[in-house]
């Protein structure tokens, strides 16, 4: 091996941690005001929904090389919706990771963590659209899909030599953004709506207990961490005798061709793994011990704690299709207090050095560190605010970003990589690049059910009166507080702004400065306006939660910020919102439309060898209340089917 000490593992151990966080801030915007509900004279809605699915197939499928608004004056333009969609689907947000021999590796050794209710499959990393038979719907067999599920992909760390590289395994936007829906007794996908299976904050348990493992409990200095040499031989002897055995099980391969290649790939693959077990060890114990940090000694003290009688959910959840990435987020800042090269990018005059600013700068930097550390308690967030992971479609008529709108639309994608990777270093930059311009024009996908258009027509005049003029119409750039929960509104501390807003300039600096495109530097003329940008100021008691354009909202239930309310219906009709509910089935109520939810799915109801990942969602929990907007409750019940019978059509 060339120069060991670069090894891929000494490079993605810094960053590692925020794998977990599954593309964090990344969970964001929704629909758009273009395209309108169906001449009800001149189609029938199967036509429709052909239309449009034909619509959206064609966008991405669009080679057309055009320019975007980054591009400037003299660029040469390279963008495509193909090339858009490409890099959202199978591209990982970053070139650091889990090692993926490795990560393929304690799933089998460690069953007792990662199988059953903790298999990749059960925490809404659902399989692969190509791993579906096209003529049955029916998964192929297990030595034919993909040995990731879909959202993972692969990409070695291209800052260590060649010989050393390992593929790391990272998520792709699609991870998030990328909807299941069991429709005609098979499973379809989405590009675009919101995974309401996902669940980052459980798979960063597994990761979690799978580094304590590796720790060996009876050191005799506990204040050093040794790792358990039994453990890693554990690891080892599989991957020895896996890759002796069977070496096309690692990368698999739909021919014998694609398996032969595959297998020479593994082999090489596990030779840099074994010839640097504990390497590889510690990058799973550093992971458990920044989550320990992050989640157990803040977030569980400040955020996940019973407080005034009402209980807190679980810091590692369940809460499939939701994830308190802001709350989680701030966290990350605390991470980089310890790390001079943070600081030293900062102005002199800049907030974090405030009162220090006659000290040489070695001893500036180092204080301001340490106090920032010390008063994570102070800046962190103290209640829970988990939110639903929101659609990407028509993003272009979205006045800002987030639920709250807290970023402005240029940093919303650099932002999302910053927050899920950790290590600004490691952000694969260039590919975020051409997820705003993908995102802002991507039609929605069409309800896969069928629609009474007549009974559309009579809910039409009502929803635009009351729903789509008064607040839901594009570009609003208000926030309301409407009485639904405000635990995420008011989750963003002006110091966690400062810290995330910085570790995403100093993520945009260093790609400029080895070459990179200036496309993720705002240009507002200052730097404080430039910060704005990146995280718009908090509120405080002018918090809230912004209104979308409702176009597909059919794919977005969970209802509320939060997934508080299971179905339309529920959203109309207050007094009926179930206290607890199952989140996660695939299968729709067509009634009240959303996803199942008075029941849980059985085992291999979606077919032999697919999984949901499902859980119970109790609203009486913090930052779980389904309390709030009311509107459309002085309605008939005739006046709520129409209405809802029309948002079908949006």
């Amino acid at each position: 091996m060339k120069n060991p000490s670069s090894f891929t593992f000494t490079m993605i151990r810094c960053g590692v941690i925020m794998f977990i966080l599954a593309a964090l801030i990344s969970c964001k915007d929704s629909q758009t005001g273009d395209g309108q509900p169906p001449d009800q004279q001149a189609r029938s809605w199967d036509e429709e929904r052909a239309q449009r699915e034909q619509q959206q197939a064609t966008y991405i499928k669009d080679t057309t090389v055009k320019r975007i608004e980054t591009d400037g004056e003299t660029r040469e333009s390279w963008y495509s919706n193909q090339l858009g969609y490409e890099w959202f689907k199978a591209y990982p947000l970053a070139f650091n990771g889990v090692p993926y021999i490795l990560l393929r590796a304690i799933i089998e050794v460690y069953p007792e963590i990662w199988k059953g209710e903790g298999s990749l499959g059960n925490l809404g990393f659902g399989p692969h659209p190509d791993d579906y038979d096209p003529e049955s719907g029916k998964l192929l067999p297990p030595e034919q899909r993909h040995p990731l599920p879909y959202g993972f992909f692969t990409v070695p760390d291209t800052d260590v030599p060649e010989d050393d590289r390992t593929d790391n395994v990272f998520f792709s936007c699609s991870a998030c953004h990328t909807g299941r829906v069991y429709v005609k007794d098979r499973v379809r996908h989405f590009i675009g709506a919101s995974n309401s299976e996902i669940d980052a904050q459980a798979y960063a348990g597994l990761l979690y207990q799978t580094g304590k493992k590796l720790i060996k409990v009876d050191s005799p200095d506990p204040s050093k961490i040794k790792v358990d040499s039994d453990e890693v031989a554990k690891i080892a002897a599989f991957l020895r005798n896996k890759v002796e055995a069977d070496p096309a099980w690692f990368y698999g391969g739909k021919t014998p061709e694609q398996r032969s290649a595959n297998a020479e790939r593994a082999r090489i693959q596990v030779e840099r793994i074994l010839s640097h077990m504990e390497d590889a060890a510690k990058i799973l114990i550093g992971s458990a011990k920044k989550t320990e940090l992050m989640y157990l000694a803040l977030a569980s003290k400040l955020m996940y704690t019973d407080k005034d009688g009402q209980k807190a959910p679980g810091v590692f959840g369940p809460r499939p299709g939701r994830m308190d990435a802001f709350g989680i987020a701030a966290g990350l800042v605390a991470l980089h207090t310890k790390r001079d090269s943070f600081f030293a990018r900062l102005p002199d005059d800049h907030p974090f050095f405030a009162d220090l600013e006659n000290l040489p700068k070695e001893e500036r930097i180092k204080q301001a560190g340490e106090r920032l550390f010390k008063t994570a308690a102070e800046w962190m967030p103290h209640d829970p605010g988990a939110s639903d992971i929101k659609s990407l479609w028509f993003s272009r008529d979205h006045g800002f970003a987030n639920w709250d709108s807290n970023q402005a639309p240029e940093a919303r994608v650099l932002a999302s990589g910053v927050s899920s990777v950790g290590d600004p270093s490691k952000v694969n930059v260039r590919i975020h690049e051409a997820m705003n311009p993908f995102i802002n024009d991507l039609p929605p996908a069409p309800y896969p059910f069928t629609v009474d258009l007549d009974l559309a027509g009579k809910g039409k005049p009502l929803f635009e009166q009351q729903c789509a003029s008064a607040c839901h119409f594009s570009q609003n750039k208000k926030v309301y507080n409407v009485g639904t929960d405000m635990n995420r509104a008011i989750q963003i501390t002006p110091t966690a702004r400062l810290g995330l807003l910085e570790l995403t300039r100093e993520a945009c600096e260093l790609y400029v400065e080895k070459g990179g495109s200036d496309w993720c530097l705002p240009k507002r003329g200052s730097r404080a306006a430039d910060d704005e940008a990146y995280f718009i100021t908090p509120r405080g008691e002018e918090s809230g939660y912004k209104a979308d354009v409702l176009h597909g909202t059919w794919a977005l239930a969970p209802y509320l910020h939060n997934g508080s309310v299971p179905t339309l219906w529920h959203m109309f009709r207050p007094a009926e919102r179930p206290i607890k509910f199952i989140r996660g089935n695939i299968r729709y109520d067509e009634e009240k439309v959303g996803f199942i939810w008075d029941k849980a799915p059985a085992l291999d109801e979606y077919g032999p060898g697919d999984a949901v990942h499902f859980a119970e969602h109790d609203t009486t929990l913090r930052g779980n209340s389904n309390a709030g907007h009311i509107y459309g409750s002085e309605w008939t019940d005739d006046q709520v089917r129409a209405v809802i019978e029309y948002m079908k059509t949006l």
